[in-house]
């Protein structure tokens, strides 16, 4: 029973952590929204340094989505098995998620604009099949 309320809370944890990490380089970007919320810095450092909680947001969202998934396979008969699908395509998005950002770390990368359209791409499928999960096993 307690190793289900563990991985129930780290996929709750998760959850909201994916929320944060999706709001995070537009939260940390000199935009009008930023400004608007009184985040912008005129003498910040360079946005990929900037960027250090989105990137261990991402690393502790693949941790905490390793044990929900390993704590919870005994209650996968009750599950609704799209949803679970559902979960494990999200898990696979989310490890070319973190394979992607780990390129994109790369200053000196050439297809820089090519990869960041992808991990954005990936992130909103990965944000579609993990509401789907929420949606059929919450």
């Amino acid at each position: 029973m307690i190793v289900y309320l563990i991985g129930g809370l780290a996929g709750r944890i998760a959850t909201v952590l994916c929320v944060l990490a999706v709001a995070l380089p537009y939260l940390l970007r000199r935009n009008r929204l930023s400004r608007g919320l009184g985040l912008a810095q005129e003498h910040a450092a360079p946005y990929l340094r900037r960027l250090w909680p989105h990137f261990w947001a991402g690393y502790v969202i693949l941790g905490l989505s390793v044990v929900h998934a390993g704590t919870v396979m005994r209650a996968m008969a009750r599950a609704n098995s799209f949803g679970v699908l559902a979960a494990t395509a999200a898990f696979f998005l989310l490890l070319l998620e973190t394979a992607l950002g780990l390129n994109l770390k790369d200053q000196a990368l050439s297809p820089r604009r090519t990869l960041r359209r992808l991990h954005f791409w990936t992130m909103a499928a990965f944000v579609a099949t993990l509401s789907v999960h929420l949606c059929l096993n919450s």
